[in-house]
């Protein structure tokens, strides 16, 4: 990966420093940095929301440099790498410049420079194994997941196993109208892709099935989500795993229990899991 987004001369004014005096008057800060981020989906669709916004990245760092007083620009710089991370940059490079550093001689500046990695490039070495969930509720369903699986196998990945269909009355908010069964299935897989470049792979697949987002718990065509990648912890604005709401769902966990019966999720066994919430759903 080398796409890089990057902002460079931020300014503001903090009270850091470790000599008391400087804990009594603002100094000025600048702030470079580069995010790595991954661009393909973002120039295909020309959408800053396949991207990192540097405006976003600029305002994090004058965020932290006008917050808490701390000692060290080491530990400013790793909050704002900690934030252009949690927008979704796959590491950060911040570099924290102080120019009116007391340092007792002349000198044209005084920076630190730090480079964090989120836990997603951190994971990305190798072969990973990836869970996926696809469900449709309009049309022939049947038809549209098997077109997602097909499209699945033609990406970069290596299908494990696909499980059997199963039909779940659909999730609705209050007051929302009803709407035809779920047809869902669970997908298996492997494969050497960035979770960010398979997430984006899928939503296209959804595109080509006729997928619009407009309504949360809406009828869709096709839904694929990614419930889980390698086991890796990971949240932000662009994706989640595990999927956060999956170890709720039954209609997730049991076409996976059906092909994967030792499988995990957040440390917990799936077979655990489905068995505690079908209890809950015969003493309900």
């Amino acid at each position: 990966m080398t796409d890089r987004v990057c902002i460079t001369g931020v300014q503001a004014q903090g009270v850091h420093g470790v000599l008391p005096e400087e804990r009594t008057y603002s100094q000025p800060f600048i702030v470079d940095i580069s995010a790595e981020v991954e661009t393909p989906e973002a120039a295909r669709t020309d959408s800053v929301g396949y991207t990192v916004s540097y405006a976003d990245l600029a305002a994090d760092a004058v965020e932290v440099v006008t917050g808490e007083s701390v000692n060290l620009i080491e530990t400013l710089a790793d909050r704002i790498a900690a934030k252009a991370l949690a927008r979704g940059a796959l590491s950060a490079t911040v570099t924290v410049h102080k120019p009116e550093a007391p340092v007792g001689t002349a000198f044209q500046d005084a920076s630190v420079q730090i480079t964090r990695h989120s836990p997603v490039t951190d994971a990305e070495a190798g072969i990973r194994h990836a869970v996926l969930s696809l469900g449709a509720n309009l049309g022939n369903t049947r038809e549209a997941l098997g077109r997602a699986v097909k499209a699945i196998g033609e990406l970069d990945v290596h299908v494990d196993a696909v499980s059997d269909y199963f039909s779940t009355a659909p999730l609705l908010a209050p007051g929302q109208e009803p709407q035809p069964d779920y047809l869902n299935a669970v997908l298996t897989l492997d494969t050497a892709l960035a979770p960010y470049e398979l997430l984006a792979q899928l939503q296209r697949i959804e595109v080509r099935g006729g997928r619009v987002r407009h309504e949360r718990w809406g009828a869709r065509l096709i839904d694929i989500d990614i419930v889980d990648f390698d086991g890796i912890a990971w949240a932000n604005e662009r994706l989640m795993l595990p999927h956060p709401r999956a170890a709720d769902r039954l209609f997730v966990l049991e076409p996976w229990l059906s092909i994967e019966p030792e499988a995990t999720l957040g440390g917990h066994r799936i077979a655990d899991i489905v068995g505690s919430l079908r209890s809950e759903l015969h003493e309900g």
